[in-house]
């Protein structure tokens, strides 16, 4: 309620030190003044219409989150004769963004997907929204050149390749 009050006597000191330049007589301020009050009504017209809306909509906001331990064997690198190799299927590709970085003597591969869908209720429309992470980390190849590592992420499919020192 301050907040209104102040923001009244904002606009009304503003209004009155502009009009008193003019000289405006008391008839003049009688309109200034029920101009406040109309904005005040509407004020709270509006403050009405959003708390009837906001009981009828509640968000429903639902955050999960669970870790699960895999056991599928860890895919390894293969020894070639210039390069260690790592070939790796990546379900989802439209929705899964692939980062691969170096941490210490560890190659990091992080995997986020993200789907999103449009709800449609009785009480009006909404989204959707579940995003998974997960994270691999899998060793350097002891005599590999890790500067010169390249990789590449295209229709699903993750390709590493480490050359030999």
């Amino acid at each position: 309620m301050n907040k209104k009050y102040l923001l009244i006597t904002i606009l009304t000191c503003t209004t009155m030190s502009i009009a008193s330049e003019a000289d405006i007589n008391s008839q003049n301020l009688k309109y200034m003044y029920e101009g406040a009050k109309e904005i005040e009504m509407l004020n709270r017209s509006m403050e009405a219409g959003m708390r009837e809306h906001n009981q009828k909509v509640q968000p429903t906001l639902t955050q999960t989150s669970e870790k699960i331990i895999d056991n599928t064997p860890i895919e390894n690198f293969q020894d070639r004769k210039n390069d260690y190799y790592l070939e790796k299927n990546i379900p989802d590709a439209k929705n899964t963004k692939v980062k691969v970085t170096v941490v210490g003597d560890m190659i990091k591969i992080v995997t986020t997907t993200d789907i999103k869908k449009k709800v449609t209720t009785e009480n009006g429309m909404g989204e959707s929204s579940f995003s998974s992470s997960t994270t691999e980390e899998l060793p350097i190849p002891f005599n590999s050149n890790i500067h010169k590592m390249t990789k590449e992420y295209k229709n699903g499919i993750l390709k590493i390749s480490i050359p030999k020192k």
